[in-house]
């Protein structure tokens, strides 16, 4: 039973660890309770243990119990075995994307807290930044008509080296860790994709890839993943239809452009957090969003059938740039259920 205040647990205090305790102290009517790190000076030392059980043992941590939430920042590869425990314990789970590594992972992750009768949420904020949102909703209103060529960009700086971003055994690589957000973001604005075709490049410190993909609708999106990127964090997006063209650039000072149709610095390694819009924080509504829909059983704006598809995607450019052929992308069993 919820009561008048929520309590989170955080499992994990890298950079979005830390992200999330910061947030969540911010949000009226939460508190975090718990944080389990293998590093709890790391806790220490940022003033987020304040009242907050300190632990070094995700299990120690949910024997605790005294949360109703956890928030899984851990590295991608351990996202199922998290999930599903604190499924097993009846928390709710607000888990970091991408939701897992396998499309057959996700299934699971959504299967189990189905079980056990809780709420899981994936963090795509993305679709919490208000420059998209406004995409989204001038697409969705016909200011540019029937879509039918997009781009997007995002670049950062490499991982630090020996970091677990780089194995992609445990994060995916630059496709699912970093290309997955535009991959969601073009899912929700254009429709189902059908078949993904990319190819890669990995050298020292640098990993990039570029993706087409193709929807049911008969439009058509290029994306690009760049780590080690030699400037600014970069996010770039174009959808254009048949009567004009949409654009953001996260360096330009216009932060949403319509054009309509005429008639007649070198980067260095470690994860960068996207910078937010002075007075608003996506992060924050994200989190008050999922934190909101526990308390009174609301559909998500993401949902985790969302993210399981996402990732069903990603996989499938993956598989696309390791075979050199188009790859067609099966609907999520999580979707087919619905």
């Amino acid at each position: 039973m919820i009561g008048s205040e929520l309590k989170v647990a955080i499992a994990g205090f890298g950079t979005m660890g830390k992200k999330y305790a910061e947030t969540i102290r911010r949000i009226p009517g939460t508190r975090v309770t718990a944080i389990c790190t293998s590093r709890p000076e790391s806790a220490i030392s940022s003033g987020a243990h304040e009242k907050a059980a300190l632990f070094q043992s995700y299990e120690d941590m949910l024997s605790y119990g005294d949360f109703d939430v956890v928030c899984i920042t851990v590295p991608t590869y351990l996202h199922k075995s998290y999930t599903v425990q604190a499924a097993a314990n009846r928390k709710h789970v607000i888990c970091e994307k991408p939701i897992a590594l396998k499309p057959e992972d996700a299934f699971d992750m959504i299967s189990t807290c189905e079980k056990y009768g809780v709420r899981l949420f994936v963090g795509h904020v993305l679709r919490f930044f208000p420059e998209y949102r406004n995409l989204r909703e001038l697409v969705l209103n016909g200011s540019v008509g029937s879509v039918g060529i997009s781009h997007a960009k995002r670049a950062s700086a490499c991982p630090e080296e020996g970091s677990w971003f780089t194995d992609r055994t445990k994060s995916g690589g630059v496709i699912m860790d970093l290309m997955i957000h535009d991959i969601d973001f073009m899912r929700w604005t254009i429709g189902e994709a059908e078949s993904a075709f990319a190819f890669s490049r990995t050298a020292d410190g640098v990993e990039y890839a570029s993706v087409t993909l193709r929807f049911t609708n008969g439009a058509i999106a290029n994306l690009e993943a760049h780590w080690g990127y030699p400037g600014p964090f970069t996010t770039r997006i174009e959808i254009t239809g048949e009567y004009g063209i949409l654009r953001n650039d996260n360096l330009s000072s216009r932060s949403l452009v319509l054009r309509k149709a005429s008639t007649t610095q070198q980067g260095s390694r470690g994860v960068i957090v996207p910078e937010v819009t002075a007075g608003y924080d996506p992060f924050w509504e994200e989190i008050y969003h999922f934190l909101n829909c526990i308390r009174h059983n609301d559909t998500p704006i993401v949902t985790a059938e969302d993210a399981a598809q996402a990732l069903e995607i990603a996989s499938a450019a993956i598989k696309s740039a390791q075979t050199g052929t188009a790859v067609r992308i099966p609907k999520s069993r999580c979707l087919e259920r619905k």
